[in-house]
């Protein structure tokens, strides 16, 4: 508990400015007692200036301070000095000063520089604080552990102030709010309000984009999973197009040699007709030879020599017609041969060109599969070129697209992982903010009951002191 000691009062009201009058409080009452006009009202006064830094009622223009016109001075310095013990004991000095000059039509009033002093003690020194570096009026009510609204209205009341509890309501109310600080609590719980307002907007606002951050990231996930499908789709197409291609090539390489061993066929064949042809003219050969054959008369020597010479001849002939008919024999398997080897070449053909049939039907499915491809996903190439060109073209472009969506999935995860941190950061700060928010409701309820039972306390003392009041002045 705080008390009151000593009060140094210069140059205020009716008090000389040359002089220092000092009042001193005894425990547990003071009683001031004197003439109308002596003074009293200007100790309550000076204790309310000096704790308040509040002036009191009509006081305006200099009234406060002592007239310089009675000193016969053009200047007066007014100073209220106030020694107390403070809620935790310790001795205090508080210094308040004023000006009033007086000019010729006018007179000035100035507030002089206020000092703040904790007394010295065994343990501690003298502290001095300024009014200008700290602000006096909020230090010394919180020193006496008494409200501003407190010393104005109830204990350092000015008589002429005294009837407020008679004034308006609207008054009256205000009174009591500044008295039980009330405000202070009902603007607590607004800015409350208007905080949690204003935090449910934002955790409404993140959530939205949270959601739409979402959104994008399952966007994202489908986009990459229609990615890995057409890279399975386009890995698929380019081994079929392979295939088509080593197909192609061995249909081709197929269809050659068969086309030489066709025409070693009809090489053959030539060879085995003029044979033919060459035995059938010697056979009409040998019929004539025969049909003009006549018998002649001559002697039997002659015809053993001509028997002879016909004998080696005809032997001769035989040879040759043995050796034709042999060689007619060789061409005769060989044309067989030929004709089986051209039959087996025939049916290769037949095989080759249905080959040919299904790869050119494969070549066309695979043109329409480009065609589909590159319409369903926007790509154009040029029609004149063949197809083996636009299949690589088309290649090219899908590895160039597959390779762009890999970067642009890429950007998207990033940007996605680095707004989910971002907003986590955010929520985290908002649950932050709402927990010291509901600290802050918290503390300022139990200042609320500090408050409202020191209130009771103080009602309590001014009952008490009411009380001894009455009783002394019956006494």
């Amino acid at each position: 508990m705080s008390i009151i000691r000593k009060l140094l009062i210069q140059g205020i009201r009716s008090f000389d400015p040359q002089n220092q009058d000092i009042i001193e409080f005894y425990a547990p009452l003071t009683i001031i007692v004197g003439q109308n006009g002596c003074g009293k009202t200007t100790i309550i006064e000076s204790l309310k200036y000096i704790t308040t830094g509040e002036l009191p009622p009509n006081s305006k223009g200099g009234a406060f301070i002592h007239d310089p016109k009675l000193v016969g001075e053009s200047e007066v310095k007014a100073q209220v000095k106030l020694r107390f013990y403070n809620v935790s004991q310790r001795s205090m000095t508080c210094v308040r000063s004023m000006l009033l000059t007086q000019k010729k039509a006018t007179v000035t009033q100035k507030t002089l520089e206020g000092a703040l002093s904790f007394d010295s003690t065994p343990t501690e020194d003298k502290v001095s604080i300024s009014s200008r570096c700290a602000d006096l009026d909020a230090m010394l009510p919180e020193q006496l552990g008494v409200s501003k609204a407190v010393l104005e209205n109830v204990i350092f009341c000015h008589q002429e102030e005294s009837n407020w509890p008679l004034a308006e309501a609207s008054v009256l109310k205000k009174r009591f709010d500044e008295i039980f600080a009330a405000t202070r609590y009902t603007k607590a719980l607004e800015s409350i309000k208007t905080i949690r307002k204003t935090q449910a907007v934002d955790i409404r606002v993140q959530r939205t984009e949270l959601s739409h951050l979402e959104e994008k990231k399952g966007k994202a996930e489908r986009v990459r999973i229609e990615l890995q499908k057409t890279n399975v789709s386009v890995e698929s197409y380019t081994s079929r197009i392979n295939n088509a291609l080593s197909q192609e090539a061995t249909v081709t390489a197929q269809i050659e040699a068969l086309t030489e061993q066709l025409q070693e066929y009809m090489s053959l064949r030539t060879v085995v007709e003029g044979l033919q042809m060459s035995l059938e003219q010697k056979a009409a050969s040998f019929k004539e030879l025969e049909a003009n054959t006549a018998i002649l008369d001559v002697a039997t020597e002659e015809l053993q020599r001509m028997h002879s010479e016909i004998t080696q001849k005809i032997a001769s002939q035989d040879s040759d017609a043995q050796g034709r008919r042999d060689e007619c024999d060789s061409l005769k398997a060989k044309l067989a041969e030929a004709q089986n080897n051209m039959y087996g070449i025939l049916s290769e053909i037949g095989h080759l060109q249905g080959a040919q049939a299904s790869l050119e039907e494969k070549m066309l499915n695979r043109l329409a599969v480009i065609n589909e491809f590159c319409e369903k996903h926007n790509i154009t190439i040029d029609v004149s070129i063949d197809a083996e060109k636009r299949a690589i073209e088309c290649t090219t472009r899908l590895v160039g697209m597959i390779t762009g969506a890999d970067k642009e999935r890429e950007t998207i995860r990033h940007q996605a992982e680095s707004e989910e941190k971002k907003l986590q950061l955010e929520v985290d700060g908002v649950q932050q903010k709402i927990y010291s928010f509901n600290g802050t409701a918290e503390m300022s309820d139990a200042q609320h009951g500090s408050n409202t039972a020191e209130i009771a306390q103080v009602q309590a003392k001014h009952d008490s002191l009411l009380v001894d009041a009455a009783e002394i002045s019956m006494v």
